[in-house]
């Protein structure tokens, strides 16, 4: 497993992350299980959670998975998108669910239109606080690595007040860094005013130019580590999918080049692109099948070059091709 250095928290950490979005809603505890350990075995060392995540059961579930492992791994949980507060009825759903969806993988897209996520709501000063200690009983931890505002307003996220309080939480020992995790303007929001920020996470695509964008805005004595996620998301296969055959081509010579051993042109590709494009940060991906965890690890070895972000990018940028 190839690592990254976190100055924050004066650590290596591996350079793939666990994404735990699907843990407890459509990943059973069981699968969970199993793919933590394989990830574990892997050398995967950081592990991003939620309160909101998996139907509100993500976090205690991982902390049930980490038990004993806890010194091994770093985890990042967030604070503004509350746990969401479930029916019986739905509980009792949900396993029916996974099992309808094993069966007929058609009826995913069904499920997912069905599964209403939280509404985020105002990141206010004064629940902070109680919105941590909820997550780390929940974790089974006494401090968790990273403490993110989970989709801030620019507004909220050059909020001095909610900063003051995250401080707080650092002198305490309750967490040990500090994430924005949003879209650009609020990264922009937070760093422009020197508020301490420690890790910028967003969403990442080979046609979105975010990265590109906070490395150009952002100061390079005040920049935060990057941690990005989303790179399999569907708009982004499509974007590859909709090239033209001369342009599909040269995608796959460039991965071929890069990685002779590549299998899979889009997934591989842009697993690629995210290393490429981050590759002194944490790239996050949800990988609970064991071929995934296997191959995305294999991926995640090999020493990225920007060059070949630089070039996916401009392809998708300008379409000449």
């Amino acid at each position: 497993m190839r690592e990254v250095y976190s100055k924050a928290l004066g650590r290596n950490v591996s350079a793939i992350g666990f994404g735990c979005a699907s843990l407890g809603s459509r990943i059973s505890p069981s699968g969970g299980r199993r793919a933590v350990d394989m990830a574990l075995e892997y050398g995967v060392t950081w592990f991003d959670v939620a309160p909101s995540y998996g139907d509100g059961q993500a976090e205690e579930l991982l902390g049930s998975c980490l038990r004993g492992r806890r010194d091994r791994v770093v985890i990042c949980t967030k604070v503004g998108i509350p746990r969401p507060r479930l029916s019986v009825s739905k509980r009792l759903l949900r396993p029916l669910a996974r099992t309808v969806v094993s069966r007929v993988p058609a009826a995913r897209s069904v499920v997912r239109r069905a599964h209403m996520l939280p509404a985020r709501t105002t990141i206010h000063p004064d629940l902070i606080e109680s919105s941590l200690l909820q997550s780390l009983r929940s974790l089974r931890t006494d401090h968790v690595d990273v403490l993110a505002l989970h989709e801030p307003t620019p507004e909220e996220a050059a909020d001095k007040r909610i900063f003051d309080v995250l401080e707080r939480l650092l002198d305490r020992g309750l967490i040990r860094a500090i994430c924005v995790a949003g879209p650009p303007d609020s990264i922009i929001a937070s760093v422009s005013r020197r508020l301490h920020v420690d890790y910028a996470q967003f969403r990442d695509a080979p046609h979105n130019g975010v990265a590109i964008r906070l490395r150009s805005e952002l100061p390079r004595d005040y920049r935060p580590q990057f941690v990005t996620h989303g790179v399999f998301g569907t708009e982004n296969s499509n974007e590859i999918s909709m090239l033209s055959s001369r342009a599909s081509e040269t995608l796959k010579f460039w991965l071929q080049e890069y990685d002779p051993h590549a299998t899979e042109l889009v997934a591989d590709l842009l697993l690629h692109f995210a290393f490429s494009n981050n590759p002194d940060g944490v790239v996050i991906t949800s990988m609970f099948n064991a071929w995934h965890i296997d191959h995305n690890c294999s991926l995640a070895a090999k020493r990225p070059t920007a060059d070949l972000a630089a070039k996916v990018y401009s392809l998708l940028k300008n379409r000449y091709i």
